[in-house]
């Protein structure tokens, strides 16, 4: 076996959370690298699509030392996010190694705690902090394999826009916050668009004079930690539709249905080009009601409670709970050729895998135990995972706040000043 390279510390991903981690490491003169598969906030650059924008204010942008969005209260689009990471990473010279894709980890040997194989090749280090998110594949249904040759599949990272996609109507499966999003922009640009509906929640973008951002703050939301979850499972749940394109908007199935979209219950299975769905249209719509009007109420005895002066609920906040009551009867079949459906657009969400790391640090669910990104194994760490530490360990909030104190650790693990 030839030399294997040694780093004192390796960060593995160059998204937000990674960026952070390097940022603070290099704030203590600590020595490290930065492994990417992709470039700089990969993630962003290629599993968007083009008209993409941040569904939570520029506001809650907060990264080390950089200076605060012109326009607080809007939202960036995807490319205009890029380039501030890109900024993020040359104000501190980030060690950043691109196109280095990470195989796999295991205990090192010659004397390294880690030994890290990477597509350039196999490097050892002491320190170990893992950025890699959680959107690692893409999770799409088995049935998919029965879709006609001729129907045009794709996911919903690899979507752009809507002149892209092939002539005719579009199915979209997953009424989440992307599944959503593209239904939306799909119908807007002139198609047939279908939609199946899940149980994802829906809330308001503003109410009562407020983002719905500025709420989950001050209510204390972004602050809570996974142990007030009812159930470890919730940790991994789709975030309820919202949109940040054209200065933020509300989504509303109730709306999708006034516009056009037809609404479909789950998609249970598909045969000889006809999809079936399930009888649950009624059922996940009123679960994204009760969503928001939970939202919604919670914020209404917030005010109450602190006494804050803001304007009462409007007709702008009419629909945030039963919908005016448009709950349509759904087919339980349908056949893709009659329909017209030329393009499925599968936004049935992303999975995690870490079975590359070999180390039993690992829940049922394959999540990593830690204490805010700290394990068990000396020098084993990660960042960026939703629900690390609190509800914002997984956005662009809570980057920085994990990061300093996992460096932290680091530093007084390694005696550095």
């Amino acid at each position: 076996m030839g030399r294997i390279a040694k780093d004192d510390v390796i960060v593995i991903g160059a998204g937000q959370a990674g960026l952070c981690a390097s940022c603070f490491l290099s704030g203590h003169g600590i020595e490290h690298v930065v492994l990417e598969a992709g470039r700089i906030g990969e993630s962003w650059r290629s599993q968007r699509w083009d008209s993409f924008c941040l569904v939570t204010p520029n506001w809650t942008v907060k990264l080390p030392g950089m200076s605060p969005h012109a326009d607080p209260d809007g939202f960036m689009p995807c490319s205009e996010f890029v380039a501030f990471m890109e900024g993020f990473a040359g104000s501190f010279s980030a060690p950043v190694e691109t196109s280095t894709k990470v195989t796999a980890i295991r205990r090192g040997r010659s004397g390294a705690r880690f030994e890290v194989q990477t597509s350039r090749g196999t490097r050892c280090c002491d320190v170990l902090i893992i950025c890699c998110g959680m959107y690692q594949s893409i999770r799409r249904p088995a049935v998919a394999c029965h879709v006609p040759a001729d129907i045009n599949q794709i996911d919903v990272c690899s979507y752009r826009k809507p002149d892209e996609l092939a002539d005719g109507s579009v199915l979209v499966v997953g009424s989440g916050q992307s599944g959503a999003q593209v239904a939306e922009e799909v119908r807007d640009a002139g198609r047939e668009v279908y939609l199946c509906v899940g149980r994802a929640g829906r809330i308001p973008r503003r109410y009562r004079g407020r983002d719905l951002s500025c709420w989950q703050f001050d209510m204390g939301y972004l602050d809570r930690t996974p142990d007030q979850l009812e159930s470890p499972a919730d940790r991994f749940r789709g975030d309820p539709h919202v949109s940040g394109l054209n200065g933020g908007h509300t989504l509303n199935l109730h709306q999708f249905l006034r516009d056009g979209i037809k609404l479909l219950g789950s998609l249970e299975h598909v045969s000889n080009g006809t999809i079936g769905f399930a009888d649950n249209l009624e059922t996940n719509m009123r679960a994204a009601d009760a969503f928001a009007d939970a939202f919604c109420r919670s914020v209404d005895s917030f005010i109450r409670d602190n006494g804050i002066d803001v304007p009462p609920p409007d007709d702008d906040n009419s629909d945030f709970g039963g919908g005016n009551g448009d709950y349509p009867a759904t087919p339980r079949d349908l056949i893709l050729r009659d329909a017209g459906i030329r393009t499925i657009i599968w936004a049935t969400g992303f999975g995690f895998d870490f079975s590359w790391v070999d180390f039993s640090i690992f829940d049922e669910f394959g999540y990593p135990y830690t204490r805010r990104g700290v394990t068990e194994v000396d020098g084993l760490y990660f960042l960026g995972l939703n629900w690390l530490h609190t509800r914002k360990s997984g956005i662009i909030l809570g980057a920085a706040g994990d990061a300093r104190h996992v460096v932290e650790h680091v530093r007084r693990n390694l005696g550095s000043p």
